[in-house]
C-alpha cells in the first residue's frame, strides 16, 4: 500500500508540473520585439482603419493601439499577429487624435512605440443628425432618419411636459439603414418635438428639432376609433375568418392574448380577404396590425401565416356585394416589416419590440371612407392560411 501511495503522489507531481507548462508561456524572455512598420491610418466615420507591417519576430502575439477616448479616458484595442490591421471606433469629434501603436510578444513584452496622428471623418450621430426631419403628424409628429453606416444608435424622443419642460418620452435602438417612429396622442395646439441621437460609445449629437421658424409643430386631428361601432362584412370575394378556434370580432376586441385571433382555412390560393364596416364616414389617419401571438408566445413572430404583405382598400359608400377590388379605393400597398432581416425563427430584441408593438401603417392623403377591406398576398412563412391578432384604427370622424 505505501508504494502505491508513493507512486501516487508522483504521478500527480508530473500532471501538476505538466499543467504549469501548459500555462506557462511558450517563450519567456525579456527582449522587446521590434517596431511596426510602413503604418497607413485611413480616416472613416468616428475613428481609423490602421494598416501595417508586422514585425518577423517569431514570438509576436499581438499589436495594440492605445489612444484617449472621447470621456478622456485611456482606451486600446488589439489585433492578432495572424491581421495587419487594426480598426478603432468612437470618436465624438473630428479633432485630430494621437494613436500610440505597440508590438507584444507571447511574454507581454512591449516594442517602443510608434505614433500617428490623425483626424477622424463625422462621427456617424451627426450623420444620421443631418438626415433626420421632424414633420406634424396624426395626433403627434413623425420622425424619419438614415443610417447609412447601419451602427448601432439609441434615439430619443423628446415633447413637452404639463409644466413646458422638454422630456423623453421614449427611446428607439436600431441599426438599420431606413428609420422612422412617431410621437402620438397629443392635442392640436403647437409644441415642441425634438431628438437627440446617441451611440454606445455615449456620444450625443446635438438636439434636433422640427424646420420651422419656432421649431414648433402642431400635431393633425385623430382619434383612436370606437371599436364598438365596428361590424363584420362579407363579400362574395372574402375569406372565413373564423377556422382553426379563430373567430373574426377577434380582430377589433382589444384582446391581444394568445387566444384571441382570427384564422383563415388555408385551402385556398391567396389572397385573402376581410372587409369592416367602421361604423361612421371617417378621414383614415393611420392603423396598426398586430401578429398572432403574444409577448409571451413569441415563437410566432414573424411566421405562422402572419401577414407580411397586403392591401388595404376603402370606399365611403357600400360597394356591391361581389367584392371586386376595382370598385374600391386602393389606400396603400403595405410590407410588415423585420428589422433584422434575419431568417424565420431567429429574431433580434429590436424584432420582438416591434412584434409587441405591431406594424403601423399611416396614409399620405386624406380620403372619406367608411368601409375597410384588407387584402393579404404573402404570409412570412408562405403558408395558405393567414392569421392575425388586432387591428386599430385612427381617423377623424366627419
Amino acid at each position: 500500500m505505501k508504494k502505491i501511495a508513493i507512486l501516487l503522489a508522483l504521478i500527480g507531481f508530473v500532471f501538476s508540473c505538466s499543467e504549469e507548462q501548459a500555462h506557462a508561456p511558450t517563450l519567456s524572455d525579456n527582449v522587446p520585439p521590434s517596431i511596426i512598420s510602413n503604418v497607413e491610418l485611413t480616416p472613416v466615420y468616428g475613428g481609423f482603419d490602421i494598416t501595417y507591417d508586422l514585425p518577423n519576430d517569431e514570438d509576436l502575439l499581438y499589436v495594440k493601439a492605445v489612444y484617449t477616448a472621447s470621456n478622456g479616458d485611456e482606451a486600446e484595442v488589439k489585433s492578432s499577429s495572424f491581421s495587419n490591421s487594426i480598426k478603432i471606433s468612437g470618436f465624438g469629434n473630428t479633432q485630430e487624435k494621437t494613436i500610440k501603436l505597440y508590438a507584444a510578444d507571447r511574454s507581454e513584452n512591449l516594442s517602443e512605440v510608434v505614433e500617428v496622428k490623425g483626424a477622424p471623418l463625422t462621427p456617424p450621430v451627426f450623420l444620421i443628425q443631418e438626415t433626420m426631419e421632424i414633420n406634424a403628424d396624426y395626433g403627434g409628429a413623425k420622425y424619419t432618419w438614415r443610417n447609412e453606416q447601419n451602427v448601432p444608435v439609441a434615439i430619443e424622443f423628446l415633447t413637452t411636459d404639463a409644466s413646458n419642460e422638454i422630456e423623453v418620452v421614449d427611446v428607439k435602438y436600431t441599426e438599420q439603414t431606413e428609420g422612422k417612429s412617431s410621437l402620438r396622442g397629443y392635442e392640436t395646439v403647437p409644441r415642441f418635438f425634438a431628438a437627440v441621437i446617441r451611440d454606445r460609445y455615449d456620444n450625443y449629437s446635438d438636439t434636433i428639432y422640427a424646420d420651422t421658424s419656432d421649431r414648433l409643430l402642431t400635431p393633425l386631428l385623430e382619434e383612436r376609433l370606437d371599436k364598438t361601432l365596428f361590424k363584420k362584412m362579407v363579400f362574395d370575394n372574402d375569406d372565413d375568418w373564423g377556422r382553426w378556434g379563430g373567430n373574426f370580432r377577434n380582430l377589433y376586441d382589444d384582446d391581444s392574448s394568445e387566444n384571441s385571433f382570427a384564422h383563415t382555412q388555408g385551402d385556398g390560393p391567396l389572397p385573402s380577404i376581410l372587409s369592416i364596416d367602421l361604423g361612421r364616414v371617417l378621414t383614415l389617419s393611420r392603423f396598426n396590425v398586430l401578429q398572432r401571438g403574444t409577448e409571451v408566445n413569441r415563437h410566432w413572430a414573424f411566421s405562422h401565416g402572419n401577414p407580411k404583405r397586403y392591401s388595404v382598400y376603402g370606399s365611403k359608400e357600400l360597394p356591391p356585394v361581389g367584392g371586386d377590388l376595382s370598385e374600391w379605393i386602393l389606400l396603400r400597398e403595405c410590407e410588415a416589416v423585420k428589422p433584422s432581416g434575419l431568417p424565420i425563427g431567429q429574431a433580434s430584441d429590436e424584432d420582438l419590440n416591434h412584434f409587441d408593438a405591431g406594424d403601423e401603417f399611416s396614409f399620405d392623403e386624406a380620403v372619406e371612407i367608411r368601409y375597410f377591406r384588407l387584402v393579404v398576398h404573402q404570409t412570412w412563412d408562405g403558408a395558405g392560411f393567414v392569421n392575425l391578432g388586432e387591428l386599430t384604427f385612427w381617423g377623424s370622424y366627419l
